[in-house]
């Protein structure tokens, strides 16, 4: 009885030892550590938010976002709500913020061109067409003015002309001419010319014109005038745009019935 005692308390003592000294438990496991959300945050606070958890930021990553500004954290990993063990490092990206280029300048090109020399360089572009003195399709504004430094992709408008403005000629028979005149000028149109011309019915007024009536012109084009003048020659005598030769007299003649059909017709 004796025996079995002392060989009983033998292995017990051998237990203990060894589990202490040998072969000890393995210690519990750490307690996990919840994911904080740090993006939208500057890279500084998102380091404190981490160190707070027992946390550290790990490699940082960086990269151009049209939106958003530089020094924003974009991205992490692990995501938040994710699980990490303690004194775990968290890999963060930050925005570079958005690429800024010069507004380049572009009068020089046609409209189009321009356009998409603007599309090219990353710029969203609007046209818009306007009338004005420049030859249509000639870019004549940029906003933002050029060199400009603009956020990509950021907004363009480019103004390119339609031309002059036009204006229909005016029916301009039957005036005489400083109301003629008076009436172009109003329009924007130049008399270039005063054709004045023998007339019988037409005195002092205007009996033609070019541009004819109701041709669309730019406004600044030139307009001749053809203004009716008195004849002075006695009546059945030679006109000298019309001859035409008398048989009795061997001469030339402008017959009073032929000039009266030509200012008629």
């Amino acid at each position: 009885m004796i025996a079995l005692l002392v060989m009983g308390g033998g292995l017990w003592a051998g237990y203990l030892v060894a589990t202490t000294f040998f072969f000890r438990p393995p210690a519990p496991p750490p307690e996990l550590q919840g994911v904080p959300e740090v993006r939208g945050q500057t890279l500084g606070l998102a380091t404190v938010a981490l160190a707070d958890l027992g946390l550290e930021v790990g490699r940082v990553d960086s990269i151009r976002h049209p939106r958003i500004p530089e020094g924003i954290v974009i991205g992490q990993s692990p995501l938040p709500g994710r699980t990490s063990l303690p004194a775990a490092s968290v890999r963060v990206t930050v925005s570079l913020g958005p690429e800024v280029r010069p507004v380049p300048d572009v009068t020089r090109l046609p409209g189009s061109r321009a356009a998409a020399l603007l599309e090219e360089s990353g710029f969203v572009v609007a046209v818009d067409t306007v009338e004005s003195a420049a030859p249509a399709g000639r870019v004549i504004r940029i906003e933002p003015v050029p060199g400009t430094p603009v956020a990509i992709p950021g907004d363009v408008r480019v103004a390119v002309s339609l031309g002059p403005p036009t204006v229909p000629m005016p029916a301009l028979a039957g005036l005489n001419q400083t109301a003629a005149v008076n009436l172009l000028s109003a329009l924007g149109l130049v008399v270039s010319e005063i054709d004045y011309r023998y007339s019988l019915l037409n005195v002092d007024l205007v009996f033609g014109q070019y541009p004819g009536p109701l041709t669309r012109v730019e406004q600044g084009s030139e307009v001749r005038l053809i203004i009716g003048q008195r004849v002075r020659a006695p009546i059945g005598t030679f006109f000298r745009r019309r001859p035409a030769r008398s048989p009795e007299q061997g001469v030339r003649v402008y017959p009073f019935r032929e000039l009266l059909e030509e200012e008629s017709g």
